[in-house]
């Protein structure tokens, strides 16, 4: 008897966990969510802070054989749209339309999460600078757009996450890590940056913070560092 009552609760306990993880989505596609972000820019040079707000909503959403296509409109008219594989917990970045002149040396196309449950730890993607930028003559305001392969592996899981006097549940964190080189002036050799970028992402919410540094040992440059806050999110 005591075999078949520990034989039940085993399942009845595999069940509720089964039940659980249907319900864990890092990724929310519905349509009309939005996001308002607080983007806080920071560089070393002269201590300079950039600040700025942000809205991203889900805008236009299809599905069809267990993959769902979705589109985000961001607050500053750029239009990113994605295609996430319910099967295999995959999300692809499909096509991006940007506001403005800047372009995406990196692959458009390519796969930001390889598993939406996290069940794989670590992960490489391709990516770019976009924070670097010159400030002392003859280099001021010259932004390199070095590719380079980011590292990512998850640090934490299924931990609460308090971010301005705000808590959210179920949260993972993703750390990344990575190098890329360019060249700002002939006579000189290559600069080498450092790129360390946080994540926290929370369940039924998305991403909630993101802290990402670019680091350089040139005066001309210095580091820089972006912080990115929820706000708020509206269903």
């Amino acid at each position: 008897m005591k075999y078949f009552k520990a034989k039940y609760i085993l399942i009845f306990l595999i069940l509720i966990q089964g039940c659980k993880s249907e319900k864990i989505n890092y990724f929310p596609s519905e349509i009309d969510i939005k996001w308002m972000y607080s983007i806080n820019i920071h560089s070393s040079y002269k201590n300079e802070m950039f600040l700025k707000r942000i809205m991203i909503t889900n805008v236009k959403k299809d599905k069809k054989n267990n993959k769902v296509e979705l589109s985000k409109l961001y607050s500053d008219g750029s239009y990113y749209t994605y295609e996430i594989d319910e099967n295999k917990k995959t999300v692809f970045r499909k096509s991006v339309v940007l506001a403005f002149n800047e372009g995406i040396v990196e692959p458009v196309q390519k796969i930001v999460y390889p598993d939406l449950t996290f069940k794989t730890n670590e992960w490489e993607t391709l990516e770019q600078l976009f924070l670097v930028k010159g400030f002392q003559p003859p280099l001021r305001n010259f932004k390199p757009r070095s590719k380079f392969k980011m590292n990512h592996k998850v640090i934490r899981r299924n931990f609460k996450f308090k971010s301005r006097n705000r808590s959210f549940n179920d949260c993972i964190e993703i750390e990344g890590k990575g190098n890329a080189s360019f060249i700002a002036d002939t006579r000189s050799g290559p600069i080498i940056v450092d790129v360390i970028n946080n994540e926290v992402l929370c369940n039924n919410i998305g991403l909630v913070y993101q802290k990402r540094s670019e680091l350089t040992n040139a005066s001309a440059f210095g580091n820089m560092e972006l912080k990115k806050y929820l706000i708020n999110k509206e269903d």
